[in-house]
This record gives structure tokens, sequence and C-alpha cells, in this order.
């Protein structure tokens, strides 16, 4: 007679397959939700630091055009129109230029006056300030706001302080400030330290 040999085998039952496949499935999702949440990341931060580069260089700009101011002729929260002594490559004319800045929707212009030259965007995005501020304010050496709606004069204004926030993301802001002090007038517009 002969003789069967019987292999014990083994496998995987269906059960166990579809449990392993289950199991393998909520993993991938889990790891495309985080590597989502990592790329957003990145964009969001990437986006915030083009931003914040962009209002730093027109905040720069901002500060070189109105630390040489020799007179503000008219000004409002959202304009300033000054004129500045002969310095090239701005101004090339020796008894100065007449420029304005100022905030028209969402955008802040640089514009020439004379010599007349069109407007620039120094910075666009720009959102709306909280209440109470504005884009410009205008202070004298011990700090009270000074009126320069008609004119003012270097001598009377020791501090223009420029603010303004920028719009990236979904409703997200960023806000800037900085302080000019004009070198044409004669206080000592240094910056003053806030002493106790």
């Amino acid at each position: 007679m002969r003789e069967t040999k019987h292999f014990n085998q083994s496998g995987f039952t269906l059960f166990e397959v579809i449990v392993v496949l289950v199991l393998l499935g909520i993993m991938a999702v889990g790891l495309t939700m985080g590597l989502v949440k990592v790329v957003q990341s990145y964009i969001f931060a990437h986006e915030a630091t083009q931003i914040s580069q962009k209002a730093q260089m027109a905040m720069a700009r901002i500060k070189k055009e109105l630390t040489d101011v020799t007179t503000v002729t008219t000004s409002s929260s959202t304009t300033i129109n000054y004129t500045r002594p002969y310095s090239p490559p701005s101004c090339t004319t020796a008894t100065g230029c007449s420029f304005r800045i100022y905030q028209s929707g969402n955008a802040i212009y640089l514009q020439g006056v004379s010599p007349a030259f069109t407007e620039q965007i120094l910075i666009d995005q720009v959102s709306a300030l909280s209440s109470g501020q504005a884009l410009l304010a205008y202070k004298n050496a011990s700090g009270a706001v000074v009126d320069c709606s008609a004119s003012c004069s270097p001598d009377n204004l020791a501090r223009i302080v420029v603010s303004f926030s920028v719009m990236y993301g979904t409703n997200q802001s960023i806000a800037f400030t900085t302080t000019v002090n004009p070198r044409s007038g004669s206080n000592l517009n240094v910056p003053r330290l806030n002493t106790p």
C-alpha cells in the first residue's frame, strides 16, 4: 500500500488579508494628511517671509525718503507731500525735488511731483490698520501730535511714525512700524530711550 503524505499547509485567511489592507489604508491616509500639513506649513512660512522682506524694503525706502525732508507741504494720515534737497539719484535738481508718498486702496505709492514722474508701487497687499492707527503720524520732540495738514517745518517735526499691515495667506496679516527722524530741523532728532 502506498503511503500518502500530508503536508501541513499554512497561509492567510481572507479575513487576515482584509484586516491588513484596512490597516495599511489607515496608515496611508494618516501619512498623507501629515505630508499635506507639512507642505501647507512650508508654503505659509515661505509666503510670510516673502511678504516680510517686501515690506521691509518698502519701509526702508520710505525711511530713506523721509529722513532728508526739508519741508512737509501738506499731509494727512495717508498722504505726505514733501521736498528733499539735491541727492542723486532720486533728486537731481539743484534746488531740490518734491515728492508724494500716499496710500490708495491696498497699495502704498511714491510719486514725483516736481520734477514729475510716474507713481511707483512701494508695496501692495496693504490691509486696513487697527482703529486709531494711521499710515503716517507726525510728532514733535516731546512726542505730542503735530498738525501738518497745511505745512510743517522740520523744526517742529521731530518724528514721523509710519505704520502699515500687509495681508498674506488666508486673512493673515503682519504689522510693520518704524519711526523716521528728519535730519533737516534744528531739533536733535535722535531716538529717545524709554526711561523708568
